[in-house]
């Protein structure tokens, strides 16, 4: 077993996503990323961009070039807020609400394959040991200590 623990969960996450990703598009024609992004507003509907890029992980121009295909594909849309006509907000649109929802069985799926085999206690260390990671290393500090 290896046990180099960076290593094996950008593998991880990189096959896993690789999977989730070609299996929701496949199904309901929207790429993972995208998906996520629907998630994202969905929990958090007044959420700025640069919020719900920190919330999926990706910087400014991934968040741009996200939002761009998603706006094209009308799945969201740009909102001018009513507090601070400087401020505009994402929307999720009908279409792209109706995609999330045809994602939600797939993803619950996929949440039952990553269990399967282990027992509750296991589940409960990994999700411990995964919180532990966002929350140590969410903050940048610059140089590895």
């Amino acid at each position: 077993m290896d046990r180099r623990l960076f290593f094996m969960l950008n593998r991880a996450r990189a096959v896993l996503y690789r999977h989730a990703d070609s299996g929701v598009e496949q199904a309901i024609g929207v790429p993972a990323a995208q998906v996520s992004l629907l998630f994202a507003l969905d929990k958090f509907p007044q959420a700025s961009m640069q919020e719900l890029g920190e919330v999926l992980g990706l910087n400014s121009s991934a968040m741009t070039g996200l939002v761009q295909r998603m706006k094209v594909a009308k799945l969201i849309e740009r909102v001018v807020s009513h507090e601070d006509a400087r401020v505009a907000h994402l929307r999720m649109t009908n279409k792209g609400r109706d995609k999330m929802i045809a994602a939600k069985p797939l993803l619950a799926k996929l949440n039952k394959q990553l269990v399967e085999g282990f027992s509750v206690d296991e589940i409960n260390t990994v999700l411990k040991f995964l919180n532990s990671v966002h929350t140590r290393f969410s903050q940048p500090k610059g140089d590895i200590e």
